[in-house]
């Protein structure tokens, strides 16, 4: 069985509401292996500012296993860069080690569990990975991804989870992956108001509920460049990085925190990247897939299989 597909059933057993006011799963089931989440508490900051080193990606999490965190060892930091710029060459880098955050390093929160606040700064990434900093541009972005080794040797990352843990709109919000954008800060007025969109993409999955067209309002969200509107369960939620548009990884289509459930996310394309004129908010497209890493609804626990993604292209224009 693929362990993308067991976390599911590693440490809880209940339906999963999508509200955060549900309290740690209690129940386990006796002839499993139990895992461990690292729980999205709070995003202070996400991106970096292009010419900033001093911008730090920041985030408060809070480490959930069946021994009330007991097991935990360490928390590991991988980083690595991607290079949007289209200009011929590509400077993306590999993914390293960035460091390791100690058990120590975390203290019991309200809810019985360790936490902890990860600082990562721009300066720090690009020592780590080495970058000509004079190649960053705005609409790079840096991979950073979370790695949880426990006291008894096991490992667990993004690829030992399920979609129901995976995303911010079920309770363990537990992605272990960021996407940090490079971004030039924007007025909070601009992209904002009310558009129509429609699917302009050649392949629309009718299985995924989306309306093909419709009226929206789009709004500013708490931290620079991000926007917010609706279309999908969760709500669609995007950054402006440059001239590139980026959704947000597994952010749930369907709203089905039921860990047996068909859940559906969605996230940024590998090769497409929506695009935007900074200098005129009327009209802008985003690119997203819908079935993010396979997860199209179609899988349960246990099943061997990889979901589909399809590629959405959305037309905003203001009104």
């Amino acid at each position: 069985m693929r362990l993308s597909r067991v976390l599911s059933t590693l440490f809880f057993i209940s339906i999963v509401s999508c509200t955060d006011g549900d309290k740690a799963i209690e129940e386990v089931f006796a002839e499993t292996e139990r895992g461990t989440i690292l729980r999205n508490i709070n995003r202070v900051s996400k991106d970096f500012i292009h010419t900033d080193f001093e911008s730090v990606f920041e985030l408060e999490i809070e480490e959930q296993d069946i021994e009330g965190g007991n097991l935990l060892d360490f928390v590991r930091l991988h980083i690595e860069f991607r290079d949007r710029t289209i200009d011929g060459s590509d400077n993306s880098t590999q993914e390293v080690i960035l460091k390791d955050i100690p058990s120590n390093a975390f203290i019991i929160g309200p809810d019985a569990f360790p936490r902890t606040t990860i600082l990562v700064s721009y300066q720090e990434v690009v020592d780590a990975l080495a970058i000509n900093t004079g190649l960053i541009e705005p609409g790079d972005q840096f991979g950073l991804r979370l790695e949880t080794h426990l006291t008894d040797g096991r490992i667990f990352s993004t690829l030992d989870t399920s979609a129901s843990v995976l995303t911010d709109a079920c309770f363990f919000k537990s992605p272990f992956r960021y996407e940090i954008n490079v971004i030039e800060v924007i007025p909070e007025d601009l992209f904002t108001g009310t558009y129509s969109y429609e699917i302009v993409s050649d392949v629309i999955n009718p299985s995924f509920g989306i309306q093909e067209e419709g009226i929206v309002s789009i709004m500013a969200g708490d931290l620079p460049n991000v926007r917010t509107t609706g279309i999908i369960g969760e709500g669609l939620e995007f950054t402006i990085a440059g001239a590139y548009v980026y959704p947000k990884i597994y952010q749930s289509v369907n709203l089905f925190c039921i860990e047996s459930g068909p859940h559906i996310l969605s996230g940024p394309n590998d090769t497409n990247f929506g695009t935007i004129d900074l200098n005129d908010d009327t009209v802008f497209f985003l690119d997203i897939d819908i079935g993010f890493e396979g997860w199209d609804g179609t899988l349960d626990n246990g099943d061997d299989a990889i979901g589909v993604s399809t590629l959405y292209t959305f037309k905003f224009t203001k009104q």
